[in-house]
């Protein structure tokens, strides 16, 4: 499964820039990511599991990125923490 993540621009450091990345290959679904002109295309585990949709969420939405495209990881399994209404994140993943 692959989904497209808007990279931060800018980064605010080296620094900042090697966290973004050290974070995003530390999360357990991630199995690989490249840039492309959409944005930076990420390949993820089928199903992704919830500790690591938990990670995607936080990393996200720590660098103010566009979470809608976690969109397409709602399963059966997870719906009913994932959009469940009352999670911060829910509004900036679910609403248009």
């Amino acid at each position: 499964m692959k989904i497209v993540i808007s990279e931060p621009v800018p980064f605010f450091s080296d620094g900042d820039e090697d966290s973004f990345f050290h974070w995003l290959k530390s999360i357990d679904a991630v199995k690989d990511f490249a840039g492309s002109p959409r944005g930076l295309e990420v390949e993820l585990e089928d199903p992704v599991e919830d500790v690591s949709l938990g990670e995607l969420i936080g990393l996200l939405t720590r660098y103010g990125l566009d979470t809608k495209c976690l969109r397409r990881l709602r399963t059966p399994q997870n719906e009913a923490w994932f959009a469940d209404e009352q999670m911060y994140w829910h509004k900036s993943v679910f609403k248009d």
